[in-house]
């Protein structure tokens, strides 16, 4: 079965999977910032990357911390940290839990990438909730894609850990010919691809036996 995970890099590193092939198909890299004071008492990651290239973790001791996601919060965990995640990853939803454990007098710090989603960060300007942004990392697409194009061409399955990655890949790589299935790993991710004009199916990206729920999800059709 030759399964290909699309994740960046360097996200997920705390994932290890020795059958699985890991093609990225964009860069993550930090972007300097300054957090202008530390008295926030909850702070919001709207992403893996959010986690990876926040540097201040000590900070986080005596923090309210969420996350976006499932994703977020495996990722927050690998680092020693817990956190409150909505059961669907969603800015709608994580509002709706933010409302439901917000302290008397919460003061929001959102770590996100570069022209991430700013839906949660406008609701708690509106409701009057002290909030600031910090933005630790960007997303940069490769140059060209020509010469990781032949490594799809063979995939049983295709794996989409962001948008991001599902977007580039229809956009860059996907020709007719090529006959894998698409996995997402939330709806979110499910409905862009359904966008797109192609069908994807959700899977527990952080399963014991990754391979194993692939291979029983092809096997069913």
């Amino acid at each position: 079965m030759n399964i290909i995970d699309t994740r960046a890099e360097n996200a997920f590193g705390f994932v290890k999977r020795k059958s699985i092939k890991n093609i990225p198909l964009f860069k993550l890299e930090p972007i300097d910032y300054e957090l202008e004071s530390h008295n926030f008492t909850e702070i919001i990651f709207q992403s893996s990357p959010a986690v990876d290239f926040f540097k201040d973790h000590d900070l986080l001791t005596d923090k309210q911390i969420y996350s976006m996601g499932q994703a977020t919060s495996a990722t927050l965990q690998s680092k020693g940290l817990s956190s409150l995640n909505p059961q669907s990853p969603s800015s709608e939803s994580l509002i709706e839990l933010i409302n439901k454990s917000k302290g008397k007098h919460p003061n929001y710090l959102v770590v996100k990438g570069q022209k991430g989603l700013t839906k949660i960060s406008d609701y708690l300007r509106e409701i009057g909730v002290p909030v600031k942004e910090i933005e630790c990392y960007k997303r940069t697409k490769f140059e060209s894609y020509e010469n990781i194009k032949e490594n799809f061409y063979n995939a049983d399955a295709i794996i989409f850990p962001s948008n991001f990655a599902a977007e580039i890949y229809f956009q860059e790589i996907h020709n007719n010919e090529i006959k894998a299935v698409f996995f997402g790993i939330s709806q979110r991710i499910l409905k862009r691809i359904n966008s797109l004009g192609h069908e994807a199916h959700m899977i527990d990206y952080f399963s014991d036996d990754l391979e194993k729920s692939v291979n029983q999800t092809i096997s069913s059709f």
